[in-house]
């Protein structure tokens, strides 16, 4: 069916049921119930029959059970809060939160408001919904319900980089498969997730089934979602026209869905994929709708992929008054885009330390009652005998210290956990942005020079493609040994991220810290590892940022950074590349 005849059918139908509704409410609560279920299930994919069936119940909100106007006044929150009216959702679903008597409806509030943290950034707030949420879950029984949490946490848990988890809480919705939209939704998080971890490496069945559930249920945003991933890992194999003709299909129903977010996505695609085949003018179109749609968001991957996009047509052109604007923007995106998923990650660890530390409290203070219950016991039996009474008390004050002793390692074993990366032994990326923000802060106060330092590894998808990841973790581990060893005391080393390493040099000038980055470079560009009958070489490229010209901010060293690392990429890799040096060769070239 045309999509026009079908929207006519559903018109019909919606405008039936709202004849049907203006009766049926008067008549059995069974019935108005039904009416409240078919607008929860619809509110994605018919947004205006779900609106209608609302304003029809509204009329009559005051003839309806209890737990039925609660359960209206969460749809009516809902659909506030899609359309941005925060300063009215917010405040109902709190109150429902706090009041409801229907417990679905107090955990579906939670939901919403979990969900409106995350996307205003109140990332810590997010996080802890999510895990009352989380313990809450084992007691709801209703479908709905549990696929709104389910999907909240599949989404938390892919965007922190808990892909395991996510891919455990997508799976579930799959297995439920509530209303029979479970394979939609659960689907689109589940390829989502395999997508973003890099596990994903062919466009196969689970694309068509998920595309296929979406269409049949009329979920269309998941739908326009699951085909920008497959358009991603197009562009990533270089079967460009596959994902033009993908995103040239599914454009106008991207369109239909009317979210910012999902059309500047295919906008960016449609980019960066007409770039690479040559056709700059359809590029240039496309990538500045999609800043024009993201509404130049920092926080949308569109607007990075759009912002580069436009700085590579500008190169290509030898304009390169536009490129190095561009490239500022692009840069300026990505940072953005790089902060807002560090902030995540922060808030994440953050949410999981208090919870573990709340555990660990609440053992402490159950041990803590069994001791006190233990010693009034033990007075009563003091009058019997002194003996006895000495010798249990002993025993208790050696079993407490014992578990003091072992809760004490238990901390201090989690905290090393959380600060090293599992694979080469070094800093994560989370402890070594703590470490850097002390020693900027340091630094400015004493108006030391410092610098930092990043380095990415050349060609190292390829070595994984072709050698295999069990070689891709060797090359890792043995890089991260080389360099380690270069060390000096008080320096900082951390793994930043994939093949990606981050060094930070306390009271070191730009030039001692290039130096450094060469000799760290030589180091890595003499290593070799075998595997079975052959020999993988390694090389890496260095980006190097210093206080004296990029300030004291930590974001700004790392984005200076970030961008003379890809100077030295474009450059053709196994080099150096300074951020003081860069800036002079745009100024030359625009000179």
């Amino acid at each position: 069916m045309r999509w026009w005849a079908r929207q006519l059918f559903e018109g019909v139908v919606a405008l039936a049921l709202v004849c049907a509704a203006t009766g049926v409410i008067a008549g059995t609560p069974n019935e108005s119930l039904e009416l409240l279920r078919r607008a929860d299930s619809i509110k994605t994919a018919k947004p205006e029959e779900f609106a209608t069936i609302l304003a029809s119940l509204d009329a009559r909100a005051t003839q309806l059970p209890k737990g039925q106007q609660e359960f209206l006044r969460y749809l009516q929150a809902w659909k506030a809060s899609i359309e941005g009216k925060d300063q009215v959702a917010v405040p109902s679903l709190q109150d429902l939160l706090q009041h409801a008597s229907d417990p679905t409806v107090r955990f579906r509030a939670r939901s919403t408001l979990m969900n409106f943290d995350e996307v205003t950034r109140h990332y810590e707030a997010a996080y802890a919904q999510l895990n009352q949420l989380l313990e809450d879950l084992p007691q709801v029984s209703d479908g709905a319900a549990r696929e709104q949490a389910l999907m909240n946490a599949a989404e938390v848990y892919r965007g922190v980089g808990a892909i395991d988890l996510s891919l455990a809480s997508a799976q579930r919705v799959i297995d439920e498969n509530w209303a029979q939209r479970g394979i939609c939704r659960g689907g689109q998080q589940k390829l989502a997730a395999l997508y973003d971890s890099g596990r994903l490496k062919i466009v196969g069945t689970e694309f068509q089934a998920g595309t296929d559930a979406c269409e049949k249920q009329g979920e269309i945003v998941y739908a326009s979602d699951i085909r920008t991933h497959v358009a991603k890992l197009y562009i990533e194999q270089n079967r460009l026209d596959d994902a033009i003709v993908l995103l040239t299909v599914y454009y106008e129903e991207a369109l239909r869905t009317k979210l910012p977010e999902i059309i500047a996505e295919f906008d960016a695609l449609l980019a960066d994929a007409r770039r690479r085949k040559g056709f700059p003018g359809l590029a240039q179109t496309f990538a500045s709708r999609a800043l024009h749609r993201g509404l130049n968001s920092p926080y949308y991957e569109s607007s990075v992929r759009a912002s580069r996009v436009l700085y590579e047509l500008a190169k290509d052109r030898g304009d390169f008054k536009s490129a190095l604007a561009f490239h500022e923007q692009y840069t300026a995106a990505n940072t953005s885009y790089v902060g807002d998923n560090n902030a995540r990650h922060l808030a994440y660890s953050k949410t999981v330390d208090e919870a573990t530390a709340a555990k660990l409290q609440i053992a402490a203070l159950t041990k803590q009652t069994q001791v006190l219950r233990l010693q009034k016991a033990l007075d009563a039996e003091a009058l019997k005998t002194s003996r006895l009474y000495a010798t249990l008390l002993i025993t208790i004050l050696v079993f407490v210290g014992l578990w003091a002793y072992r809760t004490k390692r238990s901390q201090l074993h989690f905290m090393t956990l959380s600060r090293i990366d599992g694979l080469t032994g070094i800093c994560n990326r989370q402890h070594f942005i703590s470490q850097a923000e002390t020693a900027v802060k340091r630094a400015s106060e004493s108006q030391q020079e410092l610098c930092v330092i990043l380095c990415d590894l050349d060609h190292f998808k390829a070595i994984n493609d072709r050698h295999g990841h069990a070689t891709g973790d060797l090359v890792l581990r043995e890089a991260a040994a080389k360099c380690g060893a270069l060390l000096r005391p008080r320096e900082v080393f951390g793994r930043f991220g994939g093949e990606e390493f981050s060094f930070l040099l306390p009271a070191s000038g730009p030039e001692a810290a290039q130096q450094r980055a060469e000799e760290l470079r030589t180091a890595i560009a003499a290593t070799s590892v075998g595997f079975g009958s052959g020999e993988c070489k390694v090389s890496a490229s260095f980006g190097v940022a210093a206080t004296s010209s990029s300030g004291y901010g930590l974001r700004q060293l790392l984005a200076d950074a970030d961008a003379a690392l890809y100077q030295a990429k474009a450059a053709g890799r196994n080099r150096v590349v300074l951020h003081n040096s860069t800036r002079r060769q745009w100024r030359e070239n625009l000179g």
